[in-house]
């Protein structure tokens, strides 16, 4: 039975120069954050570049990481689209290669207007698949936010499993689970990785921290922590988190992500354009951050 829980990294997605999927990086990257004993992998999420990405490499990725993972944990695919038909095309796309579940946001760019348009499009994406849906609130990218009342409507319909809030507001969270704690089988996770230690000792099920591609030892102690009420270890790691999220503040943060892995011999910076490289400058900056935190 599906359950969202834990520490679930969101992929970044080794790419080539040409933009092709880097399947020799994918695979270092993904064994290591698995043989760290993450819980799940959120894969083509916005970390992982899924709207950039072109269509045959969204494809190829999703079928080289079901080959990778072979079932040691779930794979959810972010299908995130600017249409209902659109997310449903990726969601029978990411079925058919093999996902565990799928990771629907609101369409973006025709921005909806509220639950009137929110609650009938997860409706229609959750009866196109047999898959658990996961509820994808991400508004600094969509441009629309989920309201715990609308993501507790959405949450009634049967293959819907779980949310990831990505709203970095701890008071919309709060709401969530306010609704949506004692729903049986439903996992309620944070995504912003600043509200990991809070979000865990107020009742989230886990946690899609984007900065666990760097680190995943951290964020699993982290909720090692909280499970066990370990409130004085978990300030510490806590601490540990913001100092690593330096790392996101030198530029785009999939770039600082990639380059970081790069200096750390797992892949290379590369990513989608039009986002570039960081200066020789950052790049050292980055490394020097590695360096005190004994990753490099």
């Amino acid at each position: 039975m599906f359950q969202l829980q834990g520490i679930v990294p969101p992929l970044v997605t080794p790419l080539n120069e040409d933009e092709t999927i880097d399947e020799a990086g994918l695979e270092r990257q993904l064994s290591r954050l698995l043989d760290a004993g993450v819980h799940g992998i959120f894969f083509l999420g916005t970390t992982g570049e899924q709207p950039a990405l072109r269509d045959a490499e969204r494809v190829k990725s999703i079928r080289l990481a079901k080959g990778i993972v072979n079932g040691r944990v779930p794979l959810i695919v972010g299908t995130m689209a600017s249409s209902t038909a659109r997310a449903i095309d990726h969601i029978r796309e990411a079925e058919r290669e093999g996902a565990d579940a799928v990771a629907v946001t609101p369409p973006y760019y025709y921005l909806s207007r509220g639950p009137e348009d929110q609650i009938p499009h997860y409706q229609a994406c959750a009866a196109a698949t047999g898959l658990p849906v996961v509820i994808y609130n991400i508004p600094s990218t969509t441009k629309v936010a989920l309201a715990p009342a609308t993501i507790a409507r959405i949450a009634e319909i049967e293959n819907v499993k779980g949310v990831k809030d990505s709203s970095a507001d701890m008071a919309q969270f709060l709401g969530i689970l306010s609704l949506l704690r004692d729903q049986p089988n439903f996992g309620c996770m944070v995504g912003a990785p600043v509200l990991a230690g809070p979000a865990l000792l107020f009742g989230a099920s886990g946690v899609v921290p984007a900065i666990s591609n760097i680190d995943p030892q951290t964020l699993l102690n982290i909720y090692a922590s909280a499970l066990a009420g370990n409130n004085t270890g978990l300030v510490r790691l806590q601490e540990r988190v913001h100092k690593l999220l330096a790392i996101a503040a030198l530029g785009s943060p999939i770039v600082c992500f990639k380059t970081a892995l790069e200096l750390m011999g797992i892949c290379r910076h590369y990513t989608t354009a039009p986002l570039q490289p960081l200066s020789p400058e950052k790049r050292e900056a980055l490394a020097a951050i590695l360096r005190e935190l004994e990753l490099l």
